[in-house]
Order: C-alpha cells, then sequence, then structure tokens
C-alpha cells in the first residue's frame, strides 16, 4: 500500500488566487496603510509573544461554539506556552449580540484585575459580541490594547437567511431539521443576528466603531470544507457561482470598510477555531496577537 500524503502546512500567503477559482467575486481588499497582510506573513513567519506577558488574551468564539469539543485548544496552548494569561470567555448562542456584549463585559470586569489590560482574539460573531462589550462600556474599552476579528459576520449569512424563509420546494430532511433547530431557544435569538433580519442597532454600531479602539479584521476564502460544521461550499457556490465565500460567509460580507483589514487565502470558517487542512491555529492566534503588538503605534 502507497503511503498516505502527507497534507501541507497552512500559509497565509496567496490570497489573490481568490481571482482564479472565483473570477465573479465583487471584492477590492483594502489599500495601503489599511492593509496588514504583509504585516500578518511576517508575524506568522516569526512566531513570538510581542506584547508584555502582563498583557492577557481574551478568547471569544462565535455561534455555536459552547457544542464544539476543541474549540480554541490550539490557541490556549500556544498563547499559555508564549507565557500570557489567556481567558476564555464562556458564550451561548441563544444570546443577541447586544445581550451577550453585556455578558461579556460583566464577566470580564468580574475577573480582570484593576487596570489590567488585555487583547482580544475573537471568531466570528464572537467578535461583534466583543465590539457590543467594549462599546457599552468605555472603561473597558480603553483596557483593550487591541482586537482582532476574525471572519467576521458583517453582513447576513445566506445559509441562515435560506434557513430562516418559508420554503419554497420540497425541503430535503437534513435541511428541515435544521431549519427546527435554528428556530429553538437555544439558538434562535443569536442565529437571527448573524443574518438580514439581525437586530437594527448591529449594524449601526458597525458602521461607528470608535477611532480609539486599535483593531483588524481578518476575511478569506476557501475552496475545501474544513469541518463538516460550519462549511456550506455546495450551497454557497450553488446561490452565486463564481463568488468567494469561506464556507459561510461570502467575501464581501467580513469587509469592515475603512477599518485594518488582513486577507487570507484557504480559510474555512471553522478553521481559526478546530483547525484542520494543515492549519496550524496556534500558532494563527499568536501571530495575530503580534501583529496587534507591532501596529500598536499605528493610527486609523
Amino acid at each position: 500500500m502507497a503511503p498516505l500524503m502527507k497534507r501541507p502546512a497552512w500559509t497565509p500567503a496567496g490570497f489573490d488566487d481568490w481571482q482564479r477559482h472565483y473570477p465573479s467575486t465583487p471584492f477590492a481588499r483594502n489599500a495601503g496603510p489599511l492593509d496588514w497582510t504583509a504585516c500578518f506573513i511576517d508575524c506568522w513567519n516569526r512566531p513570538r509573544a510581542g506584547f508584555p506577558t502582563t498583557t492577557t488574551v481574551v478568547l471569544v468564539a462565535g455561534l455555536y461554539s459552547e457544542c464544539l469539543p476543541g474549540c480554541h485548544r490550539d490557541a490556549r496552548r500556544t498563547l499559555s506556552a508564549a507565557g500570557y494569561r489567556v481567558m476564555t470567555v464562556p458564550v451561548r448562542s441563544s444570546r443577541t449580540v447586544m445581550t451577550q456584549g453585556e455578558h461579556i463585559a460583566a464577566w470580564l470586569r468580574k475577573r480582570l484585575a484593576p487596570g489590567e489590560a488585555f487583547i482580544a482574539l475573537t471568531h466570528s460573531k464572537g467578535g461583534i459580541d466583543t465590539l457590543a462589550a467594549l462599546v457599552s462600556d468605555p472603561t473597558l474599552m480603553g483596557r483593550c490594547v487591541g482586537i482582532a476579528l476574525v471572519q467576521p459576520p458583517v453582513g447576513p449569512s445566506a445559509i441562515i437567511d435560506r434557513l430562516f424563509s418559508p420554503p419554497v420546494a420540497p425541503v430535503p430532511l437534513l435541511e428541515r431539521a435544521a431549519r427546527r433547530l435554528m428556530r429553538t431557544r437555544w439558538t434562535a435569538q443569536g442565529t437571527r443576528d448573524i443574518s438580514s433580519d439581525r437586530d437594527p442597532r448591529v449594524a449601526a454600531m458597525l458602521n461607528a466603531i470608535p477611532d480609539e479602539l486599535h483593531i483588524v479584521h481578518a476575511v478569506s476564502w476557501s475552496i475545501e470544507p474544513a469541518t463538516r460544521f460550519d462549511s456550506h461550499h455546495t450551497r454557497l457556490n450553488g446561490y452565486r457561482p463564481d463568488c468567494a465565500h469561506d464556507g459561510q460567509f461570502y467575501l464581501e460580507h467580513q469587509v469592515l470598510p475603512g477599518i485594518p483589514q488582513i486577507c487570507l487565502p484557504r480559510l474555512d470558517h471553522g478553521q481559526p477555531v478546530l483547525g484542520g487542512l494543515g492549519f496550524n491555529a496556534g500558532r494563527f492566534w499568536l501571530g495575530l496577537a503580534d501583529l496587534l503588538h507591532v501596529t500598536s503605534t499605528q493610527t486609523r
């Protein structure tokens, strides 16, 4: 029997290959000082703890993460090994963005020492939940020396919009089950806030991010599902052929206009928190922490 071929390690280089895989994508990357991709690649190539290790790292995951064994496990291990104190905020998919933001703010106020500085490394809806927490508490925001939002749901999930809309044809069994699950009290409110029917306060918040917040967001595309969870390539390719997505959100729906950006290739929506397909999640989050340190003297 021939030996199995080892999958190549993921690399942050090569974002512009999306034009070959998804030629109809309505996307233009940020220009000039708002494109931090090259800086992130440098940080990826030289893994290190840039912030003083007195800086606490706060990890916030997104929807359904409470149901994912191993969520953020590699990030916790790598960041702790680098010397940081790491805290993982418990989240619930039943909470809206605003409710979850209140929970995150209260949780941090209770556990951070007076004056303790922190960075927030967030994924998916966890990013806008954390923004809601910081915007609601100026004192807490003043202690946040950096926040990274990875694959933030700035625009709606086409998958969730489909599940929340009335069926127009006989619905397959798995889709019927998903429709029922999305309407339960454990998921409905949080899920609705990544749909077109979200609380209008979320869009208003995303359009008025405070200038004093040191922030970066990461957008990505992928061509291969990393897990069976949160990877909907076939459906998204069918809804809008040749348009780039990360298995859950189209590329342009991850973009925060006017906010520093890094652009990542071949990164499926679940990979930052679960790994897979040769992706080193621990190294990724350490690189983002260092990126926030390197850019901490820059302003938008």
